[in-house]
């Protein structure tokens, strides 16, 4: 399929226009901070490995504090639906 055909879907899809923008963003604060944007040469082949450990360690924290503050949540309605029912 053409690039044509891939822009038309991205533009359809709302999640893919959040992820697009998500990376432009991140491509802007890479430049800011680094001068550049990704280059492969900047770290060896362990330290992309360590860096992205590091990442998906944070990404399991995000993905816990989002877990907790559901069940959170959950618990929250369910006290205001009993409440409501009595």
């Amino acid at each position: 399929m053409d690039a044509q055909h891939w822009l038309d879907e991205l533009n359809k899809n709302q999640i893919l226009r959040n992820v697009q923008k998500l990376l432009e963003t991140q491509t802007e604060k890479g430049i800011q901070k680094y001068g550049t944007t990704v280059t492969p040469a900047h770290y060896t082949f362990t330290e992309w490995l360590e860096h992205l450990q590091q990442e998906m360690i944070d990404a399991v924290v995000y993905c816990e504090v989002l877990k907790f503050k559901y069940a959170h949540l959950i618990t929250l309605e369910k006290l205001n639906s009993d409440v409501n029912i009595e």
